[in-house]
């Protein structure tokens, strides 16, 4: 089922959105499960999973006219930043930061962010017939 599809269907995108979520928790939970070799190994795809899964659901709530779409993305912005900066830290033999940092994360992960779609008002269409793109500013 392509993202297109899911976009008609908001209940099922938000299956969706809460399947990937629930599967990369499973995936960090495993991880931290582990010993400590895993950690400082596994730290960089984990953290490129994260961006994937993150990516994924801004596409996917862009596509629904999700109304929490910019704040989700600087909920975003933060943990990125901070699962970067403790990478750096766990390349240099910081693993107990890495279960920290992995294990706040799981925490994040649980909770439910649900979407909130736009009234039909908040999409405006301007004065040349096309529709406002979500991202534009005017």
């Amino acid at each position: 089922m392509s993202f297109h599809q899911l976009a008609l269907n908001p209940p099922t995108a938000c299956a969706a959105l809460q399947r990937s979520r629930r599967r990369l928790r499973a995936r960090i939970i495993a991880l931290l499960s582990g010993p400590d070799a895993n950690i400082a190994l596994r730290f960089p795809a984990t953290v490129a999973a994260v961006e994937a899964c993150f990516r994924q659901e801004e596409a996917l709530r862009e596509l629904l006219g999700d109304a929490c779409l910019h704040p989700r993305r600087a909920d975003h912005a933060i943990v990125l930043s901070a699962l970067h900066r403790t990478a750096l830290r766990v390349e240099s033999g910081d693993v107990r930061q890495g279960r920290q940092v992995l294990d706040a994360l799981s925490h994040v992960l649980a909770l439910a962010w649900p979407v909130e779609p736009r009234p039909a008002t908040a999409r405006h269409t301007p004065a040349s017939g096309h529709p406002r793109h979500p991202l534009s500013l005017s």
